[in-house]
């Protein structure tokens, strides 16, 4: 039996609350004034320093243990404290009077970046799986999630500074706090995926253990982890370094608006490029390779404040487009039940990568100039495009199954669904151990009808589930399925038998009710 229309689902519906909170709460309208206003209660340059180590250590330190709270709780729950941190950050921060207060207030900004960190996306992925069976449409889910997220700061970009010509420099914290309430809001009304739902609990170390193991040794995870952290990076320095380079090229202030608005839309329009297919071809890696390489010598040679400004969007714009590809494979190349583990854990990765890199760049900026820094940034991007080529190029793997645990399956206890004498004898001569008397067809009983095969899916017990999500939604053979979970023949067509049973109760239940 196979499970008819399971895998046509559109994911869009489901996912338009991850959308309106990915929007919300990048309306950050403080940010464009933040060290204007860091300024006016204080802080020095040397302060300010420290005020970014404090987020930037807070990150990597949490970021790995919540994406495990997230995969043995709730995401949706991790989502709401970290928005939640984020109201406590934003309300300190336009209450602060002095520097300590602020840093405070930092120190809640980075509980909420290492919360929400591979959070979001790890919803995104087993929401499209859940509704598809598929992880087909996660890089243009994925991409739309960026696209919004660069609307939003762009939006309060503009916004932001708007506010504070007319208003005092606080109220633009202030006026932040209902937009990432709203964000809160939208998050609670998130039907959330139910895949990294175990019926059998994984003790903590074990999935601990599990997570890291994933990380660090997975063999053909490692080039695409590698990958993501040095895409990640040039993304981060454009972002924190690229206006050292306006100020070094003496740039007139009317650019420097243009030039932020800029980079933040490229991390959208990224979103949108990398998820066409055309990103699977080789050619077009290479293309993409090549340019990046291009846009970093630019950086490194170049005195011409439009080549720089051009320089780093296009730079920022591939990065990302880089990054929706390869978070489809990392994503695809692990099981959900550690799913945000796994991608917090490559986040942190990227982070203690960004830190000693950001101080050897401030290090060579001071001793001999920015252009001179960015020699680095050619060498990062010439590996990166190498490793692209490597990793891209061709049509993903299969995803791993979804419900597949850290641990081998139990063995199979099977019970009978239906009463034996709904089956033909095993001795009859036409079609023997069939229906005597065919179920009702309703392949084509639309929306509903799916709706309840996908309930009775994942209800049912864990061993069941696997083997008919890769029966009958993947369309594996047999002889794979006994490979994965350990099983014989026998069992499996045992286990696959007993989740086709239930799923056809449970439909025959709907379909009398309905006639009723």
């Amino acid at each position: 039996m196979a499970v008819p229309g399971l895998v046509v689902a559109s994911p869009w519906r489901r996912l338009a609350p991850v959308y309106a909170a990915a929007f919300l709460y990048n309306v950050a309208l403080w940010v464009p004034i933040e060290k204007l206003f860091m300024t006016s209660i204080g802080f020095d340059a040397a302060e300010i320093g420290v005020m970014a180590a404090v987020y930037a250590a807070v990150v990597p330190l949490l970021e790995t243990p919540s994406g495990i709270l997230a995969d043995r709780w709730s995401r949706r729950g991790v989502s709401m404290v970290a928005l939640a941190a984020l109201v406590v950050s934003v309300t300190l921060g336009g209450l602060s009077q002095n520097v300590v207060t602020y840093l405070v207030a930092a120190l809640f900004l980075g509980v909420f970046l290492a919360m929400q960190s591979g959070t979001f996306d790890s919803i995104v992925y087993d929401t499209v799986l859940e509704e598809t069976g598929d992880s087909a449409t996660f890089e243009r889910s994925i991409g739309r999630l960026r696209l919004v997220e660069s609307v939003g700061l762009v939006a309060s970009a503009l916004a932001g500074g708007a506010i504070a010509a007319v208003l005092p420099l606080r109220a633009t914290y202030f006026l932040t706090i209902p937009f990432i309430v709203a964000a809160g809001v939208a998050v609670a009304l998130l039907r959330e995926p139910r895949l990294q739902r175990s019926d059998e609990p994984v003790p903590l170390r074990r999935q601990i253990v599990t997570t890291y193991r994933t990380i660090l040794n997975r063999g053909r995870l490692r080039p695409v982890v590698a990958l993501i952290v040095l895409t990640s990076l040039l993304a981060q320095v454009m972002i924190e370094f690229g206006p050292l380079w306006m100020v070094a090229l003496a740039a007139p202030a009317v650019l420097y608006g243009p030039h932020w608005a800029g980079l933040t839309a490229g991390l959208g329009l990224g979103g949108v490029l990398g998820s066409r297919p055309e990103f699977r071809s080789r050619w077009v890696i290479v293309l993409v390779g090549i340019v990046m390489v291009a846009c970093t010598a630019a950086l490194a040679s170049t005195r011409a404040a439009v080549v720089v400004i051009i320089a780093q969007l296009v730079l920022t714009l591939l990065v990302v487009a880089l990054s929706i590809p390869l978070l489809r494979r990392l994503h695809d190349a692990i099981p959900s039940t550690i799913r945000a583990g796994v991608a917090s854990g490559v986040s942190t990765l990227t982070w203690l990568t960004f830190i000693p890199f950001a101080l050897v760049i401030g290090f060579i900026t001071d001793a001999a100039g920015v252009h001179t820094a960015g020699w680095l940034l050619v060498v990062v991007a010439a590996v990166g495009a190498v490793l692209a080529v490597i990793v891209l190029p061709g049509e993903p793997a299969r995803p791993v199954a979804a419900e597949a645990a850290p641990v081998p399956a139990p063995k199979p206890i099977v019970d009978p669904s239906f009463a034996a004498d709904r089956f033909r004898l095993p001795d009859d001569p036409d079609w023997p151990g069939h229906w005597a008397d065919p179920p009702v067809e309703w392949a084509s009983l639309g929306d509903d009808a799916l709706a309840q095969i996908r309930v009775a899916v994942l209800e049912l017990p864990l061993p069941q589930r696997r083997v008919v999500i890769m029966r009958d939604v993947e369309k594996r053979s047999q002889a794979d399925v006994c490979s994965s979970f350990g099983l014989s023949p026998t069992e499996e067509q045992a286990l696959l038998g007993q989740a086709r049973g239930t799923i056809r109760a449970r439909m025959e239940h709907h379909l009398e009710g309905r006639q009723a």
